[in-house]
């Protein structure tokens, strides 16, 4: 089990969407066999990316080891001891996913010029391999766009990796996720009202888009969690999902403004309390 932790430090130093779901994992059967989180092998698991970092002292090293330090090990040792204490799944991916939005945020801040840099070296060799395909006005567009969301771009994947890891989490320890009862503390609103006057300082604004898209994940998530809840109430045909599905896919914006709605109005009318446990 010791050895498991080491090799998910090293995952994760190296894909941290990865390492965050598997380390979700682990962290569930050493809670099973254990009854609590022994902390020293959890600790086991920033052994490789400290060393990594300290070892090679390179931006793009450092990049990858506070990903895995802060993005994935810590990120898991926040949504431990928030059930630790709350017994409470849900508050515990809450908690979770607010420490990997602020890290997203500040580690555009810390490393943005390297990451800059990075994502124009990427796009060159796209250039140069597709010069044509690179040339176009669209894409140009697009990859304005994906300088502009970089913090998002990282924030986000990470969060789906939490939340899948949260499913898995749930599933290994005899609970079943149930998405049409899933529902986020009422808090989670204002957090996401408190980033609003952002957009009012242009020096800010980058940082408003991506911390507020980066915040209306787990809206989102509940807004499919209403969707589906009052689509089962008329219909369980798996067409009809189907077609609730593709729905989604494209109205996301709506979705994460329903869920927003359902934060704050029970738009289900469900007490969920105690679903997860």
């Amino acid at each position: 089990m010791s050895l498991i932790a080491l090799l998910l430090g090293a995952i994760a130093a190296f894909n941290p969407f990865v390492g965050l779901i598997l380390m979700l994992v682990y962290s569930r059967f050493l809670l099973r066999n254990l009854q609590r989180p022994p902390l020293n092998r959890i600790l086991l698991f920033f052994v490789f990316p400290i060393l990594f970092a300290l070892l090679l002292q390179q931006p793009g090293t450092n990049v990858l080891a506070l990903d895995a330090v802060i993005g994935v090990g810590l990120a898991v040792l926040v949504f431990l001891r928030t059930l630790g204490r709350q017994e409470d799944p849900t508050a515990a991916l809450v908690h979770s996913a607010l420490l990997i939005i602020i890290y997203g945020m500040a580690r555009h801040f810390l490393f943005g010029a390297y990451l800059i840099q990075a994502n124009e070296q990427a796009v060159s060799e796209m250039g140069r391999l597709f010069p044509r395909f690179v040339e176009s006005p669209d894409l140009q567009r697009s990859l304005d766009i994906m300088r502009y969301l970089l913090p998002a771009g990282w924030t986000v994947p990470q969060l789906a990796a939490l939340f899948l890891g949260f499913v898995f989490f749930l599933h290994l320890g005899g609970s079943r996720f149930a998405w049409r009862a899933f529902s986020v503390p009422k808090y989670y609103n204002l957090l996401i009202l408190a980033v609003l006057p952002l957009y009012f300082f242009p020096g800010l604004r980058m940082v408003f888009v991506n911390t507020l898209i980066s915040l209306c994940v787990l809206p989102l998530i509940q807004g499919i969690g209403v969707v589906l809840h009052h689509v089962s109430r008329w219909s369980s045909n798996a067409l009809v999902l189907v077609l609730v599905t593709v729905l989604i896919i494209f109205n996301l914006i709506l979705v994460a403004l329903l869920g927003f709605a359902d934060i704050w109005l029970d738009l289900r009318k469900l007490n969920v309390k105690g679903i997860y446990t």
